[in-house]
């Protein structure tokens, strides 16, 4: 007899704040093996672990771990579906997405799984063993609320619940108790569909249930330095994140809105879901911290926002956004200066050509002259 029933879970869960949970041994996934070799030959990301060993064997993770808990909570309030569908017409404002709403995400999720294991200690008289997983580990979180009987992992490579399909947050706890495994598992809901893989704007959806990651908007919005030339157009005014796929998907267009304070949007409507631009350009890293720093699109810094808020303006193609990104042209990062090298070159007209022609005189950079040079042909070609 397990240790921990599935009722008992189940109730201490929603105790502890989750929609969802189920539970599933320690046994590795060997499964997932030829899944992720194939990952690592399209091209990792840099975000996930590079053992797959570890990411296949939860024991070498966590040795005491006897079964994995996964939990989740939605995220996409009625308040936050709203806000996702008022995008300003007026004025340079950018686009979030929806699960930087409110607070981080890591940190309530956190608390919350520490909350089950002290209710879970009550129920079994005795201190447990544990290690939280969210995002950060080395397991495939996915994979463990799928076999949890949680539900299932969508076309688009994201996880679905029966309730709130794929806006929720995953977490996994390894705990040193038995624990009654799922009765029965979610199938998998997509059918013949395919709008979601026709829906992404850079093609990463390479085929139903295969992400080239490297492609993801998700991640180039995310990544370090600077943004591959090909994805720039493709990336709009998204400046945090991509929700496409999410939103194209028809299992997503009646989910239970979410009812968690937590994840409420937690600024004026419209300051993160929509930041002005020209406002990020100015920010410094304490204001930006201020401002955004409990929610989950903070965590790679200022910079990054404007590399992507330059990007942004240049989509927007409206020569007023001239003077904001010309002051980048001398900044001291590259990948600022060939951002606004290339937002100049697509907005056009004659101050983005000034800007451009005396930033070439003054530049030293090798691939940020290249840059330049581009931008100036394709300004003087509109």
């Amino acid at each position: 007899m397990p240790e921990v029933s599935y009722e008992t879970l189940n109730r201490t869960a929603k105790q502890a704040g989750f929609d969802a949970v189920g539970a599933t041994s320690a046994d590795p996934f060997p499964e997932l093996v030829p899944r992720l070799q194939a990952y690592e030959k399209r091209g990792r990301t840099g975000f996930e672990y590079a053992d797959i060993d570890a990411r296949v064997n939860p024991k070498a993770w966590f040795p005491p771990a006897k079964s994995l808990i996964s939990v989740a909570m939605a995220y996409l309030t009625a308040e936050g579906r709203q806000l996702a569908r008022k995008h300003p017409r007026q004025g340079f404002h950018g686009q979030v997405t929806v699960y930087s709403y409110g607070q981080d995400y890591h940190n309530v999720m956190a608390e919350r799984m520490r909350e089950l294991v002290c209710l879970l200690e009550q129920e079994v008289g005795r201190h447990i063993e544990s290690k939280v997983a969210i995002d950060t580990a080395p397991l495939v979180d996915r994979r463990v609320a799928e076999r949890a009987g949680l539900g299932w992992v969508g076309k688009n490579c994201m996880f679905y619940t029966p309730q709130h399909g794929s806006f929720v947050f995953l977490g996994t706890l390894a705990v040193d108790v038995d624990v009654e495994t799922a009765k029965s598992e979610v199938i998998q809901r997509c059918g013949s569909c395919t709008l979601c893989l026709d829906a992404c704007p850079t093609g990463a959806l390479v085929a139903p249930g295969v992400i080239d990651a490297t492609r993801c908007l998700s991640y180039i919005t995310q990544m370090k330095g600077v943004i591959p030339r090909d994805y720039r157009a493709a990336m709009g005014k998204r400046v945090w994140g991509c929700d496409t796929c999410q939103w194209a998907c028809p299992e997503n267009r009646n989910v239970l809105d979410a009812l968690h304070e937590e994840y409420m949007p937690s600024l004026p409507p419209g300051e993160l879901e929509f930041p002005d631009l020209v406002e990020v350009l100015q920010w410094t890293n304490k204001s930006f911290a201020k401002r955004y720093g409990h929610t989950a699109a903070a965590w790679r810094g200022v910079r990054i926002w404007q590399r992507n808020a330059l990007i942004a303006l240049g989509n927007t193609r409206t020569e007023e956004a001239v003077r904001f990104v010309t002051p980048f042209l001398t900044h001291d990062r590259k990948e600022l200066r060939i951002s606004a090298a290339w937002a100049l070159g697509k907005i056009g007209g004659g101050a983005a050509l000034d800007a451009l022609k005396n930033a070439i005189n003054a530049e030293t950079d090798a691939l940020v002259l290249e840059e330049i040079r581009n931008a100036l042909e394709e300004a003087e070609s509109e």
